[in-house]
């Protein structure tokens, strides 16, 4: 996720945040929680949640961390210096994290009951998104503008495979329930589907009227992703057939989504604003717009609490917020 970097202005309000839906009816988030890093004026890259030890797992790109934030306390655990981190994977049936550090052109492992880097994967270009496949245990991450994924064996710390892709990835994401890999390609408008048995890609999802992919979310139980265009269109794709089930119009210039399983919500953070959007039988509708701040474009919700959490600089300190999912 490349974005250019401007001086920040904070449109927070620290006790609850206010918009209006497309029906002229309120939308109200009331805050869950919140944190201050001092002396932190770099942009964030994408969001994780890991959900055994309810953690956000923050890539604190312009700042060269990753930040690890305890969700039950709303505390900042500590900050590892890596440089620029831009996405987080983890296994959750290990100790590990592993941070894609773009510029560095590595996959930095972190202990996870330490906080510390154990070890250092080189690759052969800048990387961006990453996810940890559990199935086969292998971590794939994207070449960052290139055209091809990277596939790790974490246990040899080296990768063994590489997945060719039709065009410049964004977004990945795993759905345990396909055992597919779902990936943006943000200059061909589409999605493409990735089979980790044979590293291969088996099909290529158009995600029309969405234009320029990059935030993408899985609504595994319902068979279905989401998948938010530059362009300020967010469309669902079924996932047993590939086709566009419904779009609706979000925030534009979305660089991450986020869905809440248990609310039926997606979170689409963009550039001022967040889309709330609700999903039913592969419909979605706009909730509304919320108003947050011009560098929160990452989001992440907690499955635990259903909070909503997002990150980000007013140009000298860095916060990290979570809200209360609106009620049904």
């Amino acid at each position: 996720m490349k974005n250019s970097y401007r001086s920040m202005m904070v449109a927070f309000a620290f006790c609850s945040m206010s918009a209006v839906s497309v029906a002229g009816q309120p939308l109200t988030l009331d805050v869950a929680g919140s944190i201050e890093i001092p002396q932190s004026s770099g942009k964030f890259d994408f969001l994780r949640i890991d959900s055994k030890r309810q953690r956000l797992l923050a890539a604190h790109e312009k700042d060269g961390t990753s930040d690890f934030i305890d969700l039950r306390k709303n505390a900042l655990i500590t900050r590892l210096k890596v440089g620029t981190a831009v996405d987080t994977a983890m296994d959750p049936e290990s100790t590990f994290y592993y941070v894609s550090v773009q510029e560095g052109e590595r996959v930095a492992v972190v202990d996870a009951s330490t906080l510390k880097e154990v070890k250092s994967i080189k690759m052969a270009g800048p990387t961006d998104a990453i996810i940890y496949e559990p199935k086969n245990h292998m971590v794939y991450v994207t070449h960052d503008d290139g055209a091809e994924v990277w596939v790790i064996d974490p246990m040899a710390a080296k990768v063994v495979a590489t997945v060719a892709i039709p065009g410049v990835p964004e977004f990945m994401e795993y759905d345990e329930s396909t055992d597919r890999i779902y990936l943006n390609i943000k200059n061909k408008d589409l999605v493409a589907v990735i089979n980790p048995a044979t590293n291969k890609v088996i099909a290529r999802w158009p995600t029309a009227p969405a234009t320029q992919p990059h935030g993408l979310a899985v609504d595994a139980a319902n068979h279905r992703i989401f998948s938010a265009g530059d362009n300020g269109k967010l469309v669902v794709i079924d996932t047993k057939t590939g086709s566009v089930t419904d779009a609706v119009d979000i925030v534009p210039k979305v660089d991450q989504i986020a869905f809440g399983a248990s609310s039926g919500l997606v979170y689409c953070a963009g550039q001022d604003k967040m889309s709330v959007v609700r999903t039913t039988g592969g419909k979605v509708v706009l909730l509304g717009d919320v108003a947050t701040a011009s560098s929160a474009r990452n989001v992440a919700v907690d499955p635990a609490t259903q909070a909503v959490w997002t990150t980000f600089t007013d140009g000298k300190s860095s916060f990290g917020k979570s809200w209360k999912a609106p009620k049904p």
